[in-house]
């Protein structure tokens, strides 16, 4: 079985041999195939920076305050814990409302060594550099989608209405390709945040990675101060109004105080400590809700998260993609591969196949 095993490697590698012109041919027209496809392909740079988040630890108003608020006889409802979790970022990024937002965003690219001042939906849109062969065969199609598009429509920005985006098909194009060009990816462990871009322009990406940066830690920023900052005004609201109760209790009683001070009957006495009372239940609620409003907003601030650039972004000179060696020694692989299956195929299957019909 040995000996029969090695024959057959023996007979292939002979055959191989034999037809090693065919071999070096179809390698040869591999590689200038792959050279070809290589440098046809605009090339694309990537810019990445890296972000280490660090956040307080959340506060809610279902504890303390909802127990001093029911003393007060006010309903504040059930408060609601942060679930702003890291694993969540990717898909803010990649969201409609931070994708328009960026779309706005005024950039400076190079084009055809002349340096142009445009949104980046535009940028996107027509100074984007594509293979010929893609240009081949969607030049028909533009020149249709041209004819028929409406300039007012297209050229513009998704319009909002009732909190819905409408987007047009082309819109919808723009919008995936810039959401392919980025990148986040987040570390379980330590939350550190990854964010890359890729543009066909080197600055164009290194400016849109520092740009998505900045707006990622806005957003951060912005849902971590708007739940602190709603802790804060439920408890002020909570606080003037047991102000209010208080200094209408301390009101109701220093007038009945005045009226009634010199009357020794016992009815005006147990009013009188019945006002009395309530005045001081008034203000110990008043002191503790005092306390707390002091307590929400030092958690104001504590709960404005310190995002820190542990690298950031740089502009890329070295072209990310495409790989052209890695792609020349591809396409060679497979030439040499398919050909040497085809004459295998060929002369010890197919061969014999023919001659015994």
């Amino acid at each position: 079985m040995e000996n029969s095993g090695i024959k057959d490697i023996v007979s292939i590698v002979l055959l191989l041999w034999s037809k090693r012109k065919r071999l070096i041919t179809n390698v040869f027209i591999g590689g200038v195939l792959s050279i070809v496809i290589a440098y046809s392909i605009p090339k694309e740079y990537t810019s990445t920076v890296v972000l280490a988040p660090e956040f307080a630890s959340g506060m809610s108003v279902s504890g303390s305050i909802g127990s001093l608020a029911s003393m007060a006889g006010i309903d504040l409802g059930a408060g609601s814990e942060d679930a702003f979790y890291p694993e969540l970022y990717p898909q803010i990024v990649s969201s409609v409302p931070f994708l328009c937002d960026l779309l706005e965003t005024e950039i400076e690219a190079k084009y055809k060594k002349n340096t142009i001042s445009v949104t980046l939906y535009e940028y996107l849109k027509e100074y984007q550099r594509d293979p010929w062969w893609i240009s081949i065969i969607g030049f028909p199609g533009k020149m249709l989608q041209k004819m028929k598009s409406d300039s007012s429509t297209d050229s513009v920005l998704p319009s909002v209405r009732n909190n819905n985006y409408v987007l047009t098909r082309r819109q919808q194009l723009v919008m995936r390709s810039l959401n392919e060009s980025i990148n986040v990816s987040v570390d379980k462990g330590t939350s550190v945040i990854t964010l890359s871009v890729t543009m066909q322009d080197p600055h164009v990406a290194a400016k849109m990675t520092q740009m998505v940066s900045d707006k990622l830690q806005e957003y951060i920023k912005d849902y971590r101060t708007a739940k602190a900052k709603s802790d804060y005004e439920q408890t002020e609201k909570i606080f003037l109004e047991s102000q209010a109760n208080y200094l209408k209790a301390k009101q109701a009683y220093a007038e009945y105080y005045d009226k009634h001070q010199n009357v020794t009957k016992m009815q005006y006495q147990i009013e009188m400590d019945r006002l009395q009372n309530e005045q001081e239940v008034a203000y110990n609620v008043y002191n503790q809700l005092a306390q707390q409003l002091e307590l929400t907003r030092s958690k104001l601030l504590e709960r404005t998260p310190v995002v820190v650039v542990v690298e950031p972004p740089i502009l890329p000179y070295k072209a990310s993609h495409p790989k052209k060696m890695m792609m020349g020694l591809l396409y060679v692989f497979l030439a040499f591969f398919g050909t040497a299956c085809w004459i295998i195929l060929k002369e010890r299957i197919l061969d014999k196949y023919y001659v015994e019909i």
